[in-house]
């Protein structure tokens, strides 16, 4: 049963939201002007009639704990004045023969609510000239990496940006209008050199994008937290699932030049299958430097949309942390004793076997042949980063720009 997206905004006129035709449930971000507040459910079952203004506010009072009293404050303020202009930001979007997401995200991209960014498109070794058309009907900047890797793509647009603030998403990412003004807010204070931030669905319109919701999603909440290596336990370091995803992270440029670049062994494009945006964070924060999670910087991601494709993610999610860990062993940031209680205990065994023992069960949501693929994935972990590690070291041919 699909699931219809929806968003509230408690500074404004107190509307209702209408309903489309042939979903079952409707999921609504409601927000406080550029504030993300949470995510509310509500069900449709065969509902034609508008979700009323005051269905909305017993339902964000009961899920939310916000008052009606209190919404009715919000409401009742003007909005927040203008900012000033902040900083200005490079983004950059690594693709592949995907010209149709890629023409999605570049449409969001010029909707941004920002007075200086730029916008540089990095095609990772695309087989058509669809990728580049569909660039050209924009104002943005195109440049080509023969290395195929999105960690290539990446650092690519690193030396192309013109920037001191470097912000990152995918080509399957629609930005919120509101995204760099979100990223500018995460790095204001000087002491912070890196940010993440809130990653929600932009539909639920099939099986597997919903599966993809019950697997963990991308969300990593509605409250900005920082983190830093002091005060962080070893488990903490590890576990950087819980910092972010790489379709919204910034960095200041200078990190690059402390820390080097994206792993180019690592992430999509390789054996490894991802985790370039972990070991990246990990670097980060092992390296003494401050990271914001900041859920105003929002952007809506596009799930797999079919069974198989999301087989192959969740199976690549299992390959590619395994080979995080690997490298996070090699490089002594984690005690080894602390590594293996994090990979043993806590990954292996309340991860992935307790997961598999519930499906069993029929005690989870997932499907057993989705879960048994991420098993699979993590046993592959040693063969895929000997393998990534000897094809990095083959790909010593420059790239060639355009």
């Amino acid at each position: 049963m699909k699931v219809q997206i929806a968003q509230h905004d408690l500074r404004a006129p107190a509307t209702g939201i209408p309903v489309r035709n042939g979903y079952g449930w409707m999921l609504v971000l409601v927000r406080e002007a550029r504030r993300p507040l949470g995510v509310i459910d509500v069900p449709l079952a065969d509902r034609t009639a508008p979700i009323t203004a005051a269905e909305l506010r017993e339902a964000i009072a009961v899920q939310l704990g916000i008052s009606p009293d209190e919404q009715d404050v919000w409401t009742a303020e003007p909005p927040p004045p203008a900012c000033d202009a902040g900083p200005p930001i490079s983004v950059v979007v690594g693709t592949r023969d995907r010209p149709e997401s890629l023409c999605r995200c570049l449409a969001a991209l010029r909707r941004i609510e920002y007075d200086d960014y730029e916008v540089i498109v990095v095609d990772n070794a695309s087989r058509s000239q669809a990728t580049r058309k569909v660039v050209a009907d924009t104002s943005f900047r195109y440049v080509r990496e023969e290395r195929e890797g999105l960690s290539w793509a990446r650092n690519r647009g690193v030396s192309e940006a013109r920037y001191g603030i470097v912000a990152f998403t995918d080509d399957d990412v629609e930005v919120d209008p509101g995204w760099l003004r979100g990223v500018a807010d995460a790095l204001s204070d000087p002491t912070v050199e890196a940010a993440t931030g809130l990653v929600l669905a932009a539909e639920l319109e099939t099986y597997a994008q919903q599966l993809y919701e019950h697997y963990g999603g991308m969300s990593k909440g509605v409250a900005p937290r920082e983190f830093v290596r002091d005060g962080m336990s070893p488990r903490d370091l590890l576990a950087m699932y819980e910092v972010g995803v790489g379709a919204n992270m910034a960095f200041r440029r200078r990190v690059f030049n402390r820390i080097g670049g994206f792993d180019t062994a690592l992430g999509p494009g390789t054996p490894s299958g991802g985790a370039d945006d972990l070991d990246i964070f990990h670097r980060v924060l092992t390296a003494g430097m401050k990271l914001r999670y900041e859920p105003t910087a929002l952007v809506w991601h596009h799930h797999r949309g079919d069974m198989r494709a999301l087989r192959r993610q969740i199976h690549d999610n299992g390959r590619a942390f395994g080979v995080f860990l690997i490298k996070a062993w090699r490089s002594g940031a984690v005690e080894g004793r602390e590594m293996l209680r994090f990979a043993v205990g806590q990954w292996w065994w309340s991860w992935l076997v307790t997961h598999v023992g519930r499906s069993l069960l029929k005690r989870h949501r997932l499907p057993l042949r989705l879960v048994l693929a991420e098993l699979y994935g993590a046993h592959t972990a040693p063969w895929a980063y000997l393998a990534t590690r000897q094809r990095d070291r083959r790909a010593l041919r420059p790239s060639t720009g355009a």
